[in-house]
């Protein structure tokens, strides 16, 4: 006789529906994080509530507590996944030692902003802003910048001066794409890939001998 409450009992995981209670959580996890990052696209971070979560999952606040501790927690963890997407498109874009691939990979990173405007929005708008990502972002965004410390700027001799290149690069960068995703630059996709062109190639030549 089934109790009508999930478990896993000693034989094994319990099968409800077809599927396990392990599936079950992780598709209500995934719901509830997908809209969050629906209510960023339409209102940013500071629409993101419990209430509001679980009424656009329609689900219901145990379900949220099943997986997150609170809010800030489903942000952090929203904003971690994020940003492992953002990481193939910049690895390739501070790897590359070849001029004549510029554009091909700034065309690849900014249609990679392009392809989720939530996503973008999460990663790039909301940490201006005071949602509860300061921290979480502090710890992220090293992974960007020592990406180009290690390979873009990799000519520099001097560290300190390598690291202030890379910030500098990283900083604008995320500064750039933010306005533009928030309407403050006016900017056409060809412009803004040939502006990551330009400057990757002015920074390639930063601190020559």
């Amino acid at each position: 006789m089934h109790s009508g409450q999930e478990s896993d009992d000693d034989a094994g995981p319990r099968i409800w529906g077809g599927t396990t209670l392990t599936e079950r959580r992780e598709a209500r996890r995934t719901a509830l994080l997908e809209a969050a990052l629906d209510l960023i696209g339409e209102a940013g971070a500071s629409g993101v509530t419990m209430r509001a979560v679980c009424r656009r999952a329609n689900l219901t606040d145990r379900y949220f507590y099943e997986s997150f501790a609170s809010r800030d927690e489903l942000l952090d963890v929203l904003y971690r996944q994020v940003a492992e997407e953002f990481l193939p498109p910049m690895t390739a874009f501070a790897a590359a030692d070849d001029p004549t691939r510029d554009r091909e990979l700034a065309q690849i990173l900014v249609d990679k902003v392009l392809d989720d405007p939530r996503k973008s929005r999460l990663l790039l708008v909301e940490p201006y802003s005071s949602t509860g990502l300061g921290q979480t972002t502090i710890s992220v965004m090293p992974v960007f910048t020592r990406l180009m410390q290690d390979h873009l700027f990799s000519h520099i001799d001097d560290p300190v001066k390598r690291r202030l290149a890379a910030l500098t690069m990283a900083s604008g960068n995320a500064g750039m794409f933010s306005a533009w995703l928030n309407g403050s630059l006016r900017a056409t996709r060809e412009e803004i890939v040939e502006h990551c062109v330009a400057v990757i190639t002015a920074y390639r030549s930063m601190y020559q001998p």
